[in-house]
């Protein structure tokens, strides 16, 4: 599900085709996840409401639950999806950072030194 349909190969599709068979919430579940893949590829912000727009359109009252509660989770924060949207700039970096800082915290187990742990931080993120 978390791969793009078409970096999938015909194995993996042959296996998502049954599941779309056996488990109908799943294939909701997987058609909402790709076309929210297509509303996230907007370049401009008219297309984005647009999008959007047909989205919440097509999920908010959707017979599986899961996908109806989350199209009505985003429209509540629709503003900032769009912002986030169309803006360039990324958090990754900073996030890549924090996660790195987590799992240096919680592999040590607890540090006796703080300047022991700060070394240690500034050893493994490079700053």
């Amino acid at each position: 599900m978390a791969r793009k349909p078409e970096q999938l190969t015909e194995e993996e599709r042959g296996f998502v085709a049954q599941w779309h068979q056996e488990d109908l919430h799943t294939k909701h579940i997987y058609q909402a996840v790709n076309h929210m893949r297509y509303v996230l590829k907007a370049t401009t912000i008219t297309q984005a409401k647009r999008r959007l727009t047909e989205w919440f359109k097509r999920y908010q009252f959707h017979m599986c639950g899961a996908v109806s509660k989350i199209a009505k989770t985003l429209i509540t924060r629709e503003k900032a999806l769009l912002d986030t949207i169309i803006s360039p700039q990324s958090n990754g970096i900073m996030e890549g950072t924090n996660n790195k800082i987590k799992l240096i915290k919680r592999r040590g187990f607890g540090y006796r030194n703080e300047d022991r742990l700060f070394l240690r931080l500034r050893l493994e993120t490079g700053h």
